[in-house]
């Protein structure tokens, strides 16, 4: 099915893109070295007096070098699942299309053209206004055709996908394609607020920030792991706050001030659930609904202890090399963005079967 044209596939909040220096080309030094048996002790530059190793460069890179090589596994195993798909449902089409004597073609439109539902006006209207910047002041009518065509794709898509969730189940269809050994990535769960039993088997530390809209659909993942993987996950929340987004450093400061009263939770998920209320009369009204001791909280917001945890937060998320928001941790395996709850799952699931 083909993609919207309106819709985007961002699943983070980043810091615009900067240019990187040019590096000018120096003559060769006069002798390199092949590397040695052990990679580390290999001589990678060499000159008159002195040489560098291989292990003298990549103490300097090594984090990279780890985000490097986790994103290569994750994006081939993407790569391959996508395969996977793709072939899985061709196959389970072909069979039940097989099975009730017709060609897929006329199988896919009566149960995927044919039950998508028609595109509403409110759809289109919502489609309309979530694209009106894009759009350059042409009004709703002269991009009607479009934006249609862009909602009843959505539906088809969204249709095709719960039309092969019904063959899988039919046909009994079990994806095995194993979950690539992710490198892992240290990072402390510090002092920060946390839901879960702390002795369990798996640990997510998730580094977000409550104006980034990517944040709060991750939400949705996260509660579906928590209800589902009760008892042996641990999740922390720890702060990133990015410097383009102005009221996200006041909001987690709000929160976490919620903290001593035993309300952080209560605030977070206040703060999640609407990210475009976090101005001051905002935050003050959450305080309010959270049942806060306004006094208390109003104090410690004054705290430049409170900022310098935050701030804290985000050393800790720059060396463990977090450019975004939301980035994950699960037990140092690094999952980039607001990701489905079936990426978390296959994580969890080999953590488990390792611990197992």
């Amino acid at each position: 099915m083909m993609v919207p044209l309106f819709f985007a596939t961002v699943v983070a909040c980043k810091p615009a893109a900067t240019d990187a220096p040019a590096v000018a080309a120096g003559p060769p030094p006069a002798a390199v070295q092949a590397p040695a048996a052990n990679p580390d002790e290999g001589v990678v530059a060499a000159w008159n007096g002195g040489q560098l190793t291989y292990g003298d460069v990549k103490k300097d890179i090594a984090m990279e070098l780890t985000k490097l090589e986790a994103d290569y596994l994750t994006n081939r195993y993407d790569t391959e699942m996508g395969a996977v798909d793709e072939q899985l449902n061709q196959a389970l089409i072909e069979a039940e299309a097989k099975s009730r004597s017709m060609e897929a073609t006329a199988l896919l439109k009566a149960e995927v053209e044919d039950k998508a539902q028609a595109p509403t006006e409110s759809e289109i209207q919502e489609l309309y206004n979530a694209n009106a910047r894009k759009l350059r002041g042409k009004t709703l009518e002269e991009v009607r055709p479009d934006i249609e065509r862009a909602v009843k794709q959505q539906k088809q898509s969204e249709r095709y996908q719960a039309y092969v969730t019904e063959l899988r189940t039919k046909y009994g269809a079990v994806v095995q394609l194993p979950y690539p050994n992710l490198p892992r990535i240290p990072v402390s769960v510090d002092d920060d607020p946390s839901q879960g039993n702390a002795d369990a088997p798996v640990t997510i530390i998730q580094f977000a920030e409550f104006q980034c809209p990517y944040c709060g659909r991750a939400r949705e993942s996260i509660e579906e792991v928590q209800k589902n993987y009760e008892g042996k996950v641990r999740f922390v929340f720890r702060d990133f706050p990015l410097g383009f987004h102005d009221r996200a450093v006041p909001a987690a400061i709000a929160a976490n001030c919620a903290e001593p009263q035993g309300k952080y939770w209560q605030f977070h998920d206040a703060l999640m659930s609407n990210q475009r209320a976090l101005e001051e009369a905002d935050l003050q009204r959450v305080a309010r609904d959270t049942q806060l001791d306004m006094d208390k909280w109003e104090t410690c917001r004054k705290d430049p202890a409170v900022e310098a945890e935050i701030r804290k937060d985000m050393d800790d998320g720059n060396k463990a090399g977090v450019s975004g928001t939301p980035a994950f941790f699960v037990n140092g395996v690094f999952l980039n963005g607001a990701l489905p709850y079936e990426r978390f799952k296959a994580v969890i699931d080999r953590e488990l079967a390792n611990k197992g």
